[in-house]
């Protein structure tokens, strides 16, 4: 993480197109705006682009604009969002989710640097520094054909790639005290204090949603201690049963069974990954084939 800091100082410097890629829920937006912040756009616009929320019918009104009359609704002429972010940054959030048509118009815009508005003859230029964001997997998409190769590689100038929580719990005690903090500030109280099993169980936990399911999970058991201390009754049940399932048999009297560990583990994935499947099997390390069989059986359809 330390690393990962450091190129973002550097980045935020450069002037080049960023992409960022991780798993859902470990900071890509959060990292975007720090580059944006960083950096000597600082003081111009920072638009987001939400990807996954572009339908086909309105993705060429959102990028490029309209005039006037361009269409049925089009009673006023309207800006693009690259036209509107100036000389800021445009940030692509979940750039995958991009159809390839969509994808060939946005590539024309990275290259070109110039939109034109539908309707419009004239060619305006841009200027935004583009920042995309991707999940992990985003190298075997372009493999697979399903995203532009060539767009890829106007995208990723400076890559940054974030780790997943599990691939880095020294870092989890850290983020359950600024959470903590930042949870409590929001209602006038002193951060509270994490008993022992509520830390170690915190630490132990593979974390499928990553930082923001840790965030969401501090924020809860922040609500819930109301000022006290966190211990183990005000964590969130997978937690409880992943910490349950590590424990020596003499400590509990009784012990879910491994089915019953494997169901609620994809749950949770499922949940945190918002159901989408090919994310949740490759967090699990399964087939997208094998994640479907086991929804089937443990009824999770």
């Amino acid at each position: 993480m330390r690393a990962l800091a450091d190129q973002i100082r550097r980045f935020a410097r450069a002037d080049a197109n960023v992409l960022i890629a991780g798993e859902t829920g470990t900071g890509k937006d959060a990292v975007a705006r720090e580059l944006h912040a960083r950096g000597p756009r600082a003081k111009r616009p920072f638009v987001t682009i939400d990807c996954p929320s572009l339908s086909p019918s309105l993705i060429d009104s959102e990028i490029f604009g309209h005039e006037r009359g361009a269409f049925t609704d089009a009673l006023t002429a309207r800006a693009g969002r690259f036209e509107l972010a100036g000389n800021g940054t445009v940030y692509l959030d979940a750039v995958l989710e991009l159809s390839v048509d969509a994808q060939g118009k946005l590539l024309r815009i990275v290259e070109e640097k110039r939109v034109e508005r539908l309707g419009g003859a004239a060619s305006i230029p841009v200027g935004a520094r583009v920042v995309a964001s991707a999940g992990a997997h985003i190298e075997d998409a372009v493999r697979a054909g399903e995203f532009r190769r060539d767009l890829y590689h106007r995208l990723r100038v400076l890559p940054l790639f974030i780790p997943p929580l599990r691939e880095r719990l020294e870092d989890i005690p850290a983020l359950v005290g600024y959470f903590s903090r930042r949870a409590a500030a929001a209602r006038g109280r002193s951060a509270p204090k994490v008993s022992r099993d509520a830390a170690e169980a915190l630490k132990n936990y593979a974390w499928p949603g990553n930082v923001r399911q840790l965030r969401h999970a501090i924020e809860r058991a922040c609500q819930v201690a109301r000022g006290g201390t966190i211990t183990l009754d005000h964590l969130p049940q997978e937690i409880l049963d992943a910490s349950a399932a590590l424990e020596p048999e003499t400590t509990r009297a009784e012990r879910p069974t491994l089915d019953e560990v494997e169901r609620r583990y994809i749950a949770a994935t499922l949940f945190h990954a918002q159901r989408n499947e090919v994310e949740a099997a490759r967090i699990l390390g399964i087939t997208r084939k094998a994640l479907r069989e086991k929804r089937k059986r443990f009824g999770l359809e």
